[in-house]
């Protein structure tokens, strides 16, 4: 039973809810924000270089894909890649 309970929360862990957006950062090129953390999500909105947002720490599997929770000035979505964002003093 310790067995299942530990194999039920490792893999809640590992397909949940990426952790609370953080910190500023600013985006360098076009980013795809998604609508939700699913590799079927349509594009909610396209963030642009100069755009500032907040990134979530973890990063949330799903399949084959992992996303990122990002809230932004145009919107809150998921991101798959995080390579075009520079940390912004705080």
């Amino acid at each position: 039973m310790k067995r299942l309970l530990s194999a039920f929360v490792l893999l809640a862990a590992l397909s949940g809810c990426s952790d609370a957006p953080k910190g500023r950062w600013r985006v360098t090129a076009p980013v795809d924000v998604y609508s939700e953390n699913n590799d079927g999500a349509p594009v909610a909105f396209v963030l642009q270089a100069g755009d500032i947002c907040a990134l979530g720490r973890d990063w949330s599997y799903q399949k084959m894909f992992r996303f990122k929770r990002v809230s932004c000035t145009r919107g809150d979505g998921w991101i798959s890649i995080d390579e075009n964002f520079v940390r912004e003093p705080d």
